[in-house]
This record gives C-alpha cells, sequence and structure tokens, in this order.
C-alpha cells in the first residue's frame, strides 16, 4: 500500500472514531536498510534510550518515526520480546518476573513463557510511524482511544465474522500485546495498558489499547463503515433524549400546587 492510501485509511479510522493521537504503523526491519530516511534513533538521535512503549506513545502523540534497536532500548523485557536481546534460562525460568508479578518462580515462568515473541535475532529492530507519515507497509497498527472508540473497533472486526473478539491480559509488557501477537496470530487484540506502559508510556487512565494486522485495514474500516451506516453504533455514541425526567417530591409537590384552582393564576 502506498503512502497516499496509508493517509486515506487514516482519514477513514478519524472520520468514525476521532482518535486524540496517531494510529502507529509498527514494522520490524530485518536489516537497517529497510528504515525511511527520516527515522530518529534515540540513542544516536536523542542521547537517550526508550522502552518500546515509550517510543509508541512518541509516535502517536508527537507524530515522529522512530526506529529502535538492541542499543536505543532500555527495556530489557520489551527487548527480549522483539528477539533483539538473548533469553536466557536466568529469564525463562521466571527470575525478572517473581516477586513483582508472581509469589514464585514456576508463576513467574509461566508468565514468561505466555508473552508474544519475536525469533531470536531474526530482526534488528522496529520502526514506528502514524498512519498517516508511514512510508513502509506495516507489519501491525496499534491504536490507543478511549473505551467507546476501541468498542467499535471491535464491532467492526466482527461486522463480517460475528462471534467474539478474544483477547489475552497479563497485566505487563503489554509492547508484546500490541505489536507482535497480532503478527503472531493473524487476529486483533484489545489491550489494558501494562504498568510500565502508564510509567513510560505515560497513558492515561481513561486509555485502553487496540491492535490487529495490517492485512486487517481495509475490513475495519470496511466494518467501521457499515456499522456506522446502520444507525446503531457509531462514536460519539447517540444518547437517547427523547424521554421525561424525574425530579425531587418538593418539585412534583410545587407542580400539584400550581394546578390548584388559582394556583397558576399570575394575578
Amino acid at each position: 500500500m502506498e503512502p497516499r492510501e496509508l493517509a486515506q485509511c487514516d482519514e477513514k479510522l478519524n472520520k468514525y472514531l476521532r482518535l486524540n493521537t496517531f494510529p502507529v504503523c509498527v514494522k520490524f526491519l530485518t536489516s537497517w536498510d529497510e528504515m525511511p530516511e527520516r527515522a530518529r534513533r534515540p540513542k544516536k538521535d536523542l542521547d537517550n534510550r526508550f522502552t518500546t512503549c515509550q517510543a509508541i506513545s512518541m509516535s502517536r502523540r508527537f507524530g515522529w518515526v522512530i526506529a529502535l534497536g538492541r542499543e536505543d532500548s532500555s527495556c530489557v523485557l520489551g527487548a527480549m520480546a522483539l528477539g533483539l536481546e538473548k533469553r536466557l534460562p536466568h529469564y525463562t525460568s521466571g527470575n525478572l518476573c517473581v516477586d513483582l508479578y508472581t509469589e514464585n518462580l514456576e508463576s513467574g515462568r509461566l508468565s514468561e513463557d505466555s508473552v508474544p515473541k519475536l525469533p531470536e535475532g531474526k530482526y534488528v529492530g522496529v520502526v514506528l510511524a502514524p498512519l498517516n507519515r508511514a512510508t513502509f507497509e506495516p507489519d501491525s497498527v496499534v491504536i490507543y482511544a478511549n473505551s467507546a472508540q476501541v468498542m467499535r473497533l471491535g464491532q467492526a472486526y466482527l461486522w463480517k465474522r460475528g462471534g467474539t473478539l478474544n483477547s489475552e491480559f497479563r497485566g505487563r509488557i503489554d509492547c508484546a500485546d500490541v505489536a507482535i501477537a497480532p503478527v503472531l496470530s493473524g487476529e486483533p487484540q484489545m489491550i489494558v495498558p501494562c504498568t510500565g506502559d502508564r510509567i513510560f508510556g505515560q497513558v492515561q487512565d481513561h486509555e485502553v489499547a487496540f491492535s490487529f494486522p495490517f492485512s486487517l485495514m481495509n475490513e475495519i474500516i470496511e466494518g467501521l463503515e457499515a456499522t456506522h451506516k446502520a444507525g446503531a453504533a457509531r462514536y460519539p455514541v447517540t444518547n437517547w433524549l427523547n424521554y421525561t425526567g424525574g425530579f425531587p417530591p418538593s418539585y412534583d409537590q410545587y407542580r400539584e400546587m400550581l394546578n390548584e384552582p388559582g394556583g397558576g393564576d399570575r394575578n
């Protein structure tokens, strides 16, 4: 898909969702030759290292194109999910999870094993760009929104398919859920942002994430258009206003006084 077509997708998403931040394109790089020319590298260009969720947040809030490699990554867990760092037995046995998120090593091992991961060494990094400024075809698309907007995305996905949309929750390493899981599963995810995303990505309490493989872009836009046209599902959600409200008893008593003979006489 050409950049012009990506920008058109952005316009359609915003027409039906009225998003506060940019949808973000995610692409995993097998070589730095694939990196867009204007991409910023945190270590080289900004003299900092970022978490993956922090880089996503910078892209969706600032509109910047960010490329994150091993030397740019401050979060070892996120880097391991991307396959940029080795997953040593000390990690896989649960030591980085125990006493923080689990009470014992076995629970920690299960938690680490559940994290969506790219193969070690397959990619050199990841590039993130706003949908309307991307010059590459993404692997996945990430949208942060309020719960009603995410509901609309879920409804759009189910327009043709019906049934339910299944998502996973782990409360940590949500960068793997938003960026990697849709690519591995081929299905969207609704994600409650994790602690790290709230600290480093500065996700707000009202925000939820929705991510999907880029291959589903046209289907989701079609679902948004169709459900909007049907009228039952729109954003902002249409409030029902044709009703008679209830009031305190004293208000009703006063109305009764007005209805008594002479009660409404203004003279």
